[in-house]
């Protein structure tokens, strides 16, 4: 007697669950990449207004304790926004009270960020204060 020798089962193409996968893994990539593309200015602006947040906040704090980062080493206000940040940026320490020994700064932001910040922050008397409108950039200062 003859026995049938088993048939080879030959797959052709993918299964359901190959194709889902591959659907799934495509999906997790666009769901990526296509807000790169889209339109930035919302991500920078949110980004400029966390930064301004956390400069303003690190200043108040540290004027608390006895750390004032809008006057310079005579006493004397600083009026220019950005030099104010940049020394909060390096930050500094309090020599006595309390907070003795304490440091209070910013540290990791670039140039950029701080500018970009910068737009979301007024000096108003020595004080830092946060707004979340955009300050009107001065005529003429714009790029084409």
């Amino acid at each position: 007697m003859k026995t049938a020798a088993p048939k080879k089962l030959r797959s052709q193409g993918f299964s359901f669950f190959e194709m889902m996968m591959f659907v799934a893994i495509i999906g997790i990539i666009v769901a990526i990449v296509v807000p790169m593309w889209g339109d930035n200015d919302a991500y920078y602006a949110a980004r400029d207004r966390r930064n301004a947040q956390e400069l303003v906040a690190i200043n108040t704090m540290a004027s608390a304790a006895g750390l004032n980062f809008a006057l310079d080493d005579k006493g004397n206000p600083r009026e220019d926004l950005l030099e104010i940040l940049s020394k909060i940026r390096e930050g500094g320490s309090v020599k006595d009270g309390a907070f003795k020994n304490r440091h209070f700064s910013v540290p990791g932001l670039s140039n950029e960020d701080i500018a970009g910040a910068a737009n979301y922050i007024t000096l108003d008397n020595g004080e830092l204060r946060y707004s979340f409108d955009k300050k009107p950039m001065p005529r003429g200062n714009g790029s084409l």
